[in-house]
């Protein structure tokens, strides 16, 4: 009985303490209003959803990439800008390694500027090794 309550403590902590990643998202929309997307900018992913909404009664079907190196084209991909280009982008621009310090450190916020913080940088001035004649 002990031996078992044991095994089941065991799988539930363990349980528990598991990270589960979210795959990472490079194609948006859905059905004919589909295009591939590496950056995190959610201002590019609403407008280009806005203009293949627009133009999706057209009939012709194109491949639409978009891509934070060109922001202002509406389709990277007749510069040779690819989905696997997007999918490239979008694992570049994912995170390495995660640290719960900054989730636990309070942020230094100043009154002009919330959310930003500031660095107080002083000059240095080194003595002199020459006596002043």
């Amino acid at each position: 009985m002990i031996r078992a309550v044991l095994i089941f403590s065991f799988l539930c902590s363990s349980a528990i303490a598991q990270t589960i990643y979210r795959p990472v998202q490079f194609e948006y929309g859905q059905g004919d209003s589909k295009f591939y997307y590496g950056g995190i900018d959610s201002a590019v992913i609403a407008r280009t959803m806005h203009s293949l909404s627009a133009s999706a009664h057209s009939g012709r079907r194109q491949i639409v990439t978009v891509s934070d190196a060109l922001p202002y084209q509406p389709n990277a991909s007749v510069y040779g800008y690819t989905a696997n280009d997007a999918k490239n982008d979008a694992y570049r621009a994912q995170p390495r390694y995660f640290t719960m310090r900054p989730a636990a450190m309070p942020e230094a916020r100043t009154d002009n500027h919330p959310g930003a913080s500031t660095i107080e940088i002083k000059p240095y001035v080194r003595p002199t090794t020459r006596l002043a004649r």
